[in-house]
């Protein structure tokens, strides 16, 4: 081999390494939501925040959120909303919203809330990531308490 050849060999060759790996694409790890917490408004209606919870590596931005909500084992609500909202890798965010439970869910969650283990919750539905061009699907169950010292509210 000529001097030049053996020069410009592991230049090339390091050169392709380089754009080989400016190139990986990192999957999409499935999100999920769960009630990080609910405040039982006045006039009735609950205030959620809804954690969504981004488990990739990388922002990601998510778009239609659509759950159907059970509290003590009743349906309160169907959830159907854009969520909009960037979050970075491996982070989480909250998002508002506000429901109107069925009348079967407050009775329900309005008997099981005094149980020293709280109330069972469980969210359910689809998650949009428009990058990825699908929507996630996700179950989350859990049980909500009182925030001590907190009027109607609960974790």
């Amino acid at each position: 081999m000529t001097a030049i050849v053996r020069r410009i060999l592991p230049a090339l060759a390091f050169g392709l390494f380089a754009a080989a790996c400016g190139q990986v694409k990192h999957p999409i790890n499935p999100p999920s939501a769960s009630i990080q917490q609910l405040d039982v408004l006045p006039d009735g209606r609950w205030k959620l925040q809804v954690r969504l919870e981004n488990f990739s590596d990388q922002t990601v931005h998510y778009g239609a959120f659509k759950a159907d909500l059970r509290v003590g084992g009743e349906e309160a609500g169907n959830i159907d909303t854009n969520a909009d909202m960037d979050i970075p890798g491996e982070n989480a965010d909250i998002l508002d919203i506000t429901l109107a439970p069925d009348a079967n869910a407050a009775k329900a969650f309005k008997a099981d809330i005094s149980r020293p283990d709280g109330v069972a919750y469980e969210l359910k539905g689809t998650i949009q990531i428009p990058s990825a061009g699908k929507d996630f699907k996700f179950a989350h169950k859990s049980r909500l308490s009182p925030i001590p010292g907190v009027a109607n509210s609960y974790r």
